[in-house]
């Protein structure tokens, strides 16, 4: 589609238009519209009021999110940051709360302060209720839901002790970051929906944002952050996070352009791989890009991902990309086409449409996107 409103999009707040979600956005759209007279009043009033493009904009975001999502990255981060006594974090894109407060209740021997913001204010209210039902739950033990949550009918309730770490804003990831020197920023299944440029731009905000040897959770269908922000990899746990190096000046302006641009050798999450570095770390440097699961440890944390959570279109996708990457292009497919089969029980939801989006995109042979 091209027009006013793919445009609008994406100057407001980076997003790219897909044919699939403008579909799950038209009820919303429609809303707005008729608040304004019509799709075109919209439209005009949007060019001048910035108020009414960001609603425009909030109606096309997806609030896909739940407590466990990647787990493994939360339950790495207190040894990450094993030396830090006091831990502040930013849940960039948080939707409606679920992972801003996943990560104050992964530190339980570290002091936690949370920002979670989003460009939806609906998002952000409901964020800062913090009730959810059961579906948020899916995948957490128990024990620890009745820990950091109290039972209210149908749904539960944040206790007051994990909700007093946590706070909520609404920002547009396209602006700078709302504060600095953060040791762990989480912007996980968010970057998918920019324009390639916007996610550069994106990216380069985060990386500024990190205090040195701070931490930057993505995952695995996120595009690749450009290698000149100088992220680099370090795994732990069975999983993976990118860290700015603890001596790394800080990343200058943004460049146009899409993440990872001119990049060759990528790794995980679009940063360059060599061979391992100290504890763990690989340092970026381009090379050779060599198509197999040695080169792209992304592979098996996406294998056990998609192990662990066998109906999850989301974890399975994230598998047949990650195949794709390794340069496993029959499997790949195969994964796809069975990520296909499982949409059928989540109906007409923003969910599938990004899923199903993604799956024709691998099969047609395109990129990520």
């Amino acid at each position: 589609m091209t027009g006013p409103l793919p445009q609008l999009l994406a100057d407001t707040a980076g997003l790219r238009w897909t044919e699939q979600l403008h579909g799950l956005a038209r009820t919303r759209l429609d809303e707005l519209a008729r608040a304004h007279g019509g799709l075109d009043d919209l439209l005009r009033a949007a060019t001048v009021r910035p108020d009414v493009a960001s609603q425009v904009a909030a109606a096309f975001t997806v609030g896909e999110t739940w407590f466990q999502r990647i787990g493994a990255q939360l339950e790495a981060l207190p040894e990450l940051l094993a030396g830090r006594r006091h831990v502040r974090a930013w849940s960039a894109g948080c939707s409606t709360g679920e992972e801003a407060y996943a990560l104050a209740a992964a530190f339980t021997r570290q002091t936690v302060e949370v920002l979670g913001t989003d460009l939806n204010s609906e998002s952000v209210r409901r964020a800062r209720e913090g009730r959810y039902g059961a579906w948020s739950f899916r995948g957490v033990p128990p024990e620890q839901v009745r820990r950091s949550f109290e039972r209210r009918g149908d749904l539960f309730e944040v206790r007051a002790d994990l909700r007093r770490r946590v706070r909520f804003a609404v920002h547009n990831l396209t602006t700078p970051a709302p504060l600095r020197d953060l040791d762990v920023i989480a912007c996980r299944n968010v970057t998918i929906y920019f324009t390639p440029a916007a996610a550069g731009q994106v990216y380069t905000h985060l990386a500024r944002a990190l205090a040195p040897g701070g931490v930057l959770l993505l995952a695995p269908s996120d595009p690749r952050p450009p290698a000149h922000l100088g992220l680099v990899v370090e795994r732990s746990g069975g999983t993976q996070v990118l860290r700015r190096p603890a001596f790394a000046a800080a990343p200058g302006p943004a460049v146009s352009g899409a993440p990872g641009a001119g990049m060759t050798g990528a790794g995980p999450s679009g940063v360059g791989v060599s061979g391992a570095g100290v504890s763990g770390v690989a340092p970026v440097t381009p090379g050779a890009a060599v198509p197999d699961a040695r080169r792209d440890p992304e592979l098996p944390e996406a294998r056990r991902a998609a192990y662990e959570a066998p109906h999850d279109p989301q974890a399975q996708l994230a598998l047949a990309w990650a195949l794709r990457r390794a340069g496993q292009d029959g499997r790949a497919e195969r994964q796809a086409r069975h990520t296909l089969t499982l949409l059928d029980a989540h109906g007409d939801s923003w969910l599938a449409a990004r899923v199903r989006a993604g799956c024709l995109r691998l099969l047609d042979g395109a990129g990520e996107g």
